[in-house]
């Protein structure tokens, strides 16, 4: 088989469809990479903000060392080090209690997280050992294997392991939120067992908490695109599929612009809908329309006259905002060289955020700055220069219990044609870590695919 006929494109081009792609390519395969919009990086992507010449995130995402996938890809990409990274001490500033830290001491796994757990001063003495047991429980009851996990709630769930209000609103619930990016009473349990068993319950080094340092775009997305073309691959922004072409039963190539591209292998790495469109009708009914089901992410860039001090990032209990980062300090300068006495700059979030879609961004940036004028004393007499508001309509699958039997795998009945994307069957949350794991195994698929007899792996 030559070379030309090994060639595998790739549809799509945010973090599954890059993940897929630079690793094909890593493995000596060219590789096309098509992508409809004007950049890679789909729903974790950096632009310009017009007015301040800044490069924004088009949403701030968090990492966990428990994210080898995606990590994974880091390193393939050489960016590893582009991260900010810190054990974990999570800052959770409450009305009545003010500013209170979860932080796990440098004990051994999982010591660490039930020593930060028995010190975190929002609960109570009694509820912070309560915590800890629902904490196993829900893994071995509703995570993988658990007689109770394939229809219950994340807050159900919680409610049958003895879990007040208190440790909801401290605890529970803004791990659920930040991690499954909807509200606890519609949302998985299972997936929020299998992140407590990943994230909090592994080894240290999966616990620490991670933020990218430079801009998303600058993170993945353009070191992937140098990285598929020094391969002797291509990239193609602006450019949407329009047809699978079919021929004896396996896909022959990808027709878009007016013209087919060849290919030994496809790995559709979009979301549900445009799958659906490129496939046949018998292959669509395995991505039905309930996966079209997604939850919002709302994000608010502030940008204040002055620096001011206070953590670098902060979860808010019982706000709106449910969390702001200090982009002034956790982003790398140009120079490497940070300067304390910057403006700051706060990139604020609210998941599951469908109540704000319609909401006008002039109030719901008054909204967040009003917000984090009480988590943030600094920020009270700083001036607001600016505001930017970023709604991500359908930023995640919706994990709803329902859905997750839907959620397909990565092969289908054509034997070269792969689906890949965070909304496939990985076992996760739709997150950084699922899009990176399901662009891995649609590679390793299709690699298997484009091999003739005799050809060695």
């Amino acid at each position: 088989m030559s070379v030309t006929e090994k060639r595998v494109v790739v549809v799509g081009g945010g973090v599954a469809g890059v993940a897929a792609a630079t690793a094909l390519a890593t493995a000596g395969l060219p590789v096309t990479l098509l992508e409809a919009a004007p950049g890679l990086g789909g729903r974790a992507r950096s632009f310009v903000d017009r007015t301040t010449g800044d490069a924004v995130d088009n949403g701030q995402h968090a990492l966990m060392g428990c994210y080898d996938e995606f990590l994974a890809l880091l390193v393939r990409l050489g960016r590893r080090g582009d991260l900010y990274e810190r054990e974990l001490d999570v800052p959770l500033w409450d009305e009545s209690r003010g500013l209170q830290h979860l932080v796990c001491p440098r004990l051994p796994a999982p010591l660490h997280f039930a020593a930060g757990v028995l010190r975190f001063r929002h609960l109570s003495a009694r509820e912070r050992v309560s915590a800890l047991r629902a904490g196993r429980a829900l893994v071995s009851r509703y995570g993988r294997g658990g007689a109770q996990g394939d229809r219950a709630t994340v807050a159900e769930a919680l409610a049958e392991l003895g879990q007040g209000a208190r440790a909801r609103r401290a605890l529970w619930d803004p791990l659920a939120w930040a991690t499954l990016n909807a509200d606890p009473e519609r949302a998985s349990a299972r997936l929020l067992a299998t992140v407590v068993e990943r994230a909090l319950l592994g080894s240290r080094a999966a616990s620490r908490f991670l933020l990218p340092a430079v801009p998303l775009s600058e993170l993945y997305a353009e070191p992937a695109r140098k990285l598929v073309e020094e391969r002797g691959g291509s990239v193609h922004c602006r450019t949407a599929a329009e047809a699978l072409v079919f021929e004896r039963g396996r896909v022959s190539g990808v027709r878009t612009g007016g013209e087919t591209l060849p290919a030994a292998a496809v790995v559709l790495a979009v979301p549900p809908a445009p799958a659906r469109r490129l496939l046949s009708p018998a292959l669509a009914r395995l991505v039905p329309p309930a996966l079209d089901r997604a939850t919002p992410i709302v994000s608010v860039t502030l940008w204040l006259d002055r620096p001011i001090g206070g953590p670098d990032f902060v979860g808010l209990l019982g706000a709106q905002t449910q969390w702001i980062f200090r982009v002034d300090r956790i982003h790398r300068p140009p120079d490497g060289h940070a300067d304390d006495r910057a403006p700051a700059r706060l990139a604020c979030v609210r998941s599951g955020a469908s109540d704000w879609v319609e909401r006008p961004t002039r109030e719901i940036a008054e909204i967040v700055l009003r917000e984090a004028r009480a988590a943030l004393p600094d920020t009270v007499n700083a001036v607001l220069r600016h505001a930017l508001v970023v709604k991500e309509v359908a930023a995640t699958l919706a994990p709803d219990p329902e859905l997750q039997p839907l959620r397909p795998a990565a092969t289908l009945p054509v034997p070269n044609l792969f689906l890949a994307g965070d909304w496939t069957s990985t076992g996760l949350p739709a997150t950084l870590e699922g899009a990176a794991l399901s662009g891995h195994r649609a590679a390793a698929l299709a690699t298997v695919a484009t091999l003739a007899p005799g050809d060695a792996l």
